[in-house]
């Protein structure tokens, strides 16, 4: 007996899946499909760009722990979505692109390409699989295919194009429950054995734990091994906020001298780095600029990423929960001795690095325009603690981020390794939606806000409240830096944004607005901005000579 067409049967099966949310660009190819979802009470975030939606996407699967689902027509729908689409493959997010492709026999239909495989072929080397519904029939199957290897190994994207004729169609399919079977590697225990006498025989054990650990629910595994062993915690880049830096074995962000002092001190010093669910990004390590002179021991699920940056005494291809449940077991058979001398010479460099920091704070280094450095320090002090998810642009102010403490219960979402801009005010509205008890902040510079920024006027539509912090210097910022380093000069006609008044904008677009050119008034501006219960742009003039903190340690440079 014919029971539904194709879009009601999708949307059952989305919603047996515990799908709540998509996102979207409306279009009348997909408005069949739309409309099921709709009928099935899944909320629906109707985006302005097809980019911004893959973002959002992204940063709700990165905030829900769950997959992103985007719905997108053909043509320049699809391919618009391909940026976020080919970040979560690189940095193993579980996004599912559901998109119509035109089929017509005339063959000029809109969006309908003259090679009727160009669509799917565009997405074949960016996701884990790609597929074509051909046949209504084949829908479970295609659906539960994707979902496994969706989610299976290191997770990632998976596209589904469907002829948008199919859409309509009937199907006899009854059955909406799809089966899941997740997979993921393990770990020899024989690797595992000689991982836990490698750290146990270690005088200075150090671990460097990646977003792996956070994906695969391991973070209480982590701590209780890292105090077993008297092993402080570094982490990287995307894990910030894994461990609190309230924690005694705390030492701080990983990425070479781009990062914490204590943490690049650490790692030099440690005879045994346990690196597990990392990288090891140009970008995550500040340009290959961590000295690990020790045994690394490289942890990861994904065979591509193994020993590829730093050559590692030992590679184990394994899921980060997996691997530490055998790992705690093992050593827990084992006599571990103390090491309170690490824990003494973590509290000495902790206490370095904050006389350190303090130093950029002087009457002297805050003369003229706002410091970066001023926003990031008093958007910490101002935001709630324990409370707030902060999602950081790609740019010179997102390097100023890399030393802002993220504490429990909070989530610090930002990319290492694909570096796209405009990822932070589409993935704050989203966060804010997914989350709407948290404090949502996008920290942007002007740049990634004129790539995405008019996602304001979706927070505006959905009730959404993020706090958008935008960094306005006039110029791409962190480009100048790197043509100062290269080339020793910079090039204006590159590197020059115009000025614009994003408060005026945000105004314009129905958010409130918020201008601060006086560090007199940052605090008690930006205090205010965070009270407020609307979404809320708060442009800052910031000066465009600032070279962010890691950088000034990393290429020894001032000023631009």
């Amino acid at each position: 007996m014919l029971v539904a067409n194709l879009s009601e049967y999708i949307a059952d099966v989305l919603k047996s899946l515990g799908v709540e949310m998509i996102f979207t660009v409306s279009a009348e190819s997909i408005l069949p499909l739309l409309r099921s979802l709709l009928n099935k009470d899944i909320k629906i975030i109707n985006s302005v760009f097809e980019p911004s939606a893959g973002f959002m996407a992204l940063v709700y699967s990165r905030v829900r722990r769950k997959p992103g689902i985007i719905v997108t027509t053909s043509g320049p729908g699809a391919l618009g979505s391909i940026s976020p689409v080919a970040q979560a493959l690189v940095e193993g997010d579980p996004i599912l692109i559901i998109s119509t492709v035109a089929f017509s026999e005339r063959g000029t239909a809109m969006h309908q390409f003259p090679d009727i495989n160009a669509q799917l072929s565009s997405f074949r080397s960016l996701t884990k699989a790609s597929f074509r519904i051909n046949k209504v029939n084949e829908a479970k199957e295609v659906l539960t295919k994707a979902f496994n290897i969706m989610l299976s190994g290191k997770p990632g994207p998976v596209y589904i194009e469907i002829p948008d004729h199919l859409l309509t169609e009937s199907i006899d399919e009854k059955d909406i429950h799809i089966s899941t079977s997740v997979v993921k590697p393990e770990a020899s225990i024989s690797d595992v054995r000689k991982v836990a006498e490698l750290l146990a025989e270690a005088e200075y054990p150090v671990i460097l734990a990646g977003r792996g650990v956070y994906l695969s629910g391991a973070k209480e595994l982590l701590i209780n091994i890292a105090e077993m062993l008297s092993a402080p915690i570094t982490v990287s880049i995307m894990a910030k906020g894994l461990i609190s830096p309230e924690h005694k074995l705390y030492a701080g962000v990983a990425a070479g001298k781009a990062g914490n002092l204590v943490a690049y001190e650490i790692i030099k010093k440690a005879d045994v780095i346990l690196a597990v669910g990392n990288r090891f990004s140009e970008m995550g390590t500040g340009r290959y600029s961590l000295e690990i002179n020790g045994k690394l021991i490289h942890v990861n699920i994904d065979p591509y990423d193994l020993g590829r940056a730093f050559k590692p005494h030992l590679s184990i291809l394994a899921d980060a929960k997996d691997f530490l449940e055998k790992l705690r077991n093992e050593l827990s058979k084992m006599k571990l001795r103390s090491r309170d001398y690490i824990l003494r010479e973590l509290s000495d460099l902790w206490e370095n690095e904050r006389k350190e920091i303090n130093s950029y704070y002087s009457e002297e280094r805050l003369k003229g325009l706002i410091k970066p450095w001023e926003v990031v320090k008093a958007v910490r002090e101002v935001s709630r603690k324990g409370e707030s998810i902060f999602v950081g642009d790609i740019g010179a102010h997102r390097i100023e981020t890399f030393l802002m403490d993220i504490y429990e219960n909070e989530l610090y979402i930002t990319s290492t390794s694909y570096v796209s801009m405009g990822l932070a005010v589409p993935g704050s509205v989203a966060a804010s939606i997914a989350c709407p008890d948290k404090d949502a902040v996008a920290m942007v510079g002007d740049g990634g806000f004129l790539m995405t920024g008019l996602e304001i006027a979706t927070a505006v539509r959905y009730r959404s409240k993020p706090k958008v912090v935008v960094f306005n210097d006039s110029s791409y910022r962190v480009l100048s830096i790197y043509e100062k380093v290269r080339y020793k000069n910079v090039s204006e006609p590159l590197t020059k944004l115009p000025y614009i008044d994003f408060s005026l904008l945000a105004n314009s677009l129905g958010a409130k607005g918020v201008r601060i050119v006086d560090r007199k008034e940052l605090r008690r501006s930006l205090e205010e901005a965070f009270t407020l219960n609307e979404p809320v742009v708060i442009d800052i003039n910031i000066d465009p000579k600032a070279v962010p903190i890691p950088f000034q340690r990393l290429y020894k440079i001032s000023s631009i």
